[in-house]
């Protein structure tokens, strides 16, 4: 009877592990998919890792991460307006995401709309916590002078530029939410005509490798 009983139980748990194994798998792999896609997007394998992007709309549709990743992708090909459109889909999914709105900052001050940009800038250092905070969101350290000034000649967006976008727009956060480091300096305004032309310098894969650095990537 003992005997019986037992073997009715360890039945049981293997069923119960055959029918919950593969919701588990289903449930993780998006977040393994979206990992590998980052990790190929900062690799320079743009199509790859679009590809997984686009992989994971389809297991969910208004998935967050993919579309934040996707806006990334585009906006790095110099579609500026296209990664606009992918960012503000990734905003209804997590409205609450400082580094979405971040992105979508970039995206806006790539197009020479200050005011948008600004404005975005102003929402994820508050929902980050401090401008230092948002900072370190994109990689940005405290007053770290970029490396290779030949290199940001080239590049689609340079910590420079990044940089000056959030340090005017904490101007206007409270200073309680906006304890960024070295705020003494002066932001530089930038219009859209001293802008290089974000198609030219998308056009070289080789560009993008420290831009995609300086973009938000939703994990």
């Amino acid at each position: 009877m003992v005997i019986r009983i037992r073997s009715s139980i360890l039945c049981a748990a293997a069923l119960a592990l055959v029918v919950v194994s593969p919701v588990v798998a289903q449930g993780q792999r998006p977040k393994v998919s979206g990992d590998l896609g980052v990790a190929l997007a900062m690799q320079g394998e743009a199509s790859r890792a679009e590809s997984v992007f686009v992989s994971m709309l389809s297991h969910s549709r208004g998935d967050a991460r993919a579309l934040n990743n996707l806006g990334n992708m585009r906006l790095l090909r110099g579609d500026i307006g296209v990664a606009l459109a992918f960012y503000d889909r990734a905003l209804r999914g997590d409205s609450a995401d400082a580094g979405i709105h971040l992105n979508r900052a970039t995206a806006l001050m790539m197009m020479g709309d200050e005011a948008r940009s600004r404005e975005a800038a102003q929402a994820a250092i508050r929902l980050a916590g401090s401008a230092a905070a948002a900072e370190k969101l994109l990689g940005l350290a405290p007053d770290d002078a970029d490396a290779s000034r030949a290199a940001n000649a080239t590049a689609l967006i340079s910590k420079d530029e990044v940089r000056a976008m959030l340090r005017g727009a904490a101007a206007a956060v409270p200073t309680d939410t906006a304890n960024l480091a070295g705020r003494g300096a002066t932001p530089t305004k930038k219009r859209a005509s001293e802008w290089r032309g974000a198609g030219s310098r998308a056009s070289d894969p080789t560009d993008n490798s420290s831009s995609a650095n300086l973009l938000y990537w939703k994990k």
